[in-house]
């Protein structure tokens, strides 16, 4: 997998749907998807875009459904404008699904530490009201426990058991003091 150029996005997507499901415990009412292009019904405002995964689960105590839209990247830099424009896309296409059936969140991770400008533009994400970022890394991404390393490095004790938690631990960890 890692000898082709095509194949070198495979390496992050697989090692993040890996750690949801480790962390999510696996539930039979999750599904998900890699490598999916998104086009809107004719007529609707949006855009046409590809998202690296799209994880899907049923949440019991308010009767939503919980969307995760993905966007995964390698160790090699960022190309600016590209990164602007996932965050845009997923944007839009989290903010059409509606608040009362769905619980979206959006997921980046990176398999190299996050750059300050690349937080801030994932902060946008994020409402006053609404925390529906997640941020992960190499450091989240590798061990079996989500958090364990970042408790080793930050001494912040944090759990990832559900999508609001991993959006917690983020702000956490990127948003708060910054």
């Amino acid at each position: 997998m890692g000898a082709e150029r095509n194949a070198q996005g495979a390496v992050p997507v697989a090692l993040t749907l890996q750690q949801l499901g480790t962390n999510f415990h696996g539930s039979p009412d999750d599904i998900y998807s890699p490598s999916l292009n998104l086009e809107p019904k004719a007529g609707v405002d949006l855009p046409t875009c590809e998202v690296d995964f799209m994880w899907v689960s049923r949440q019991r105590r308010q009767g939503k459904t919980i969307v995760l839209l993905g966007e995964c990247k390698d160790q090699g830099p960022i190309n600016p404008a590209e990164f602007e424009s996932d965050i845009e896309n997923l944007r839009r296409v989290a903010d059409a699904l509606p608040r009362r059936r769905f619980e979206t969140f959006i997921v980046l991770s990176k398999l190299a530490p996050f750059t300050p400008e690349e937080i801030q533009s994932a902060r946008t994400l994020n409402g006053q009201y609404q925390q529906r970022v997640i941020l992960l890394t190499a450091r989240e991404l590798e061990p079996y426990w989500i958090y364990d390393r970042t408790k080793a490095e930050l001494g912040i004790d944090l759990h990832g058991s559900r999508p609001e938690d991993l959006a917690q631990a983020t702000d956490t960890i990127y948003f708060r003091n910054r």
